[in-house]
């Protein structure tokens, strides 16, 4: 191997280090990151996942139905 494809491996090489360190690995910026991605639920209880499952069901009939006519409460509709 020849000094130059040497150096030029080894310049290659601390560029990718930098660039690793240079990442944010704080509690902080992956909050940061799953704000901007929010598809993805990571947390609750079971409890708190019954009321996203009952919310996200409303939503479709709402979607689907529109507004009003609620099949739970006979007074609405």
């Amino acid at each position: 191997m020849k000094a130059s494809e040497f150096l030029k491996k080894y310049e290659r090489e601390r560029e990718k280090a930098k660039e690793h360190e240079q990442e944010d690995h704080s509690l902080q910026a992956h909050a940061k990151e799953r704000a901007r991605h929010p598809d993805h639920l990571n947390a609750g209880t079971p409890y708190d996942w019954e009321d996203l499952e009952a919310y996200q069901k409303e939503l479709e009939r709402l979607d689907k139905e529109g507004p009003g006519g609620s099949s739970g409460d006979p007074d609405k509709g």
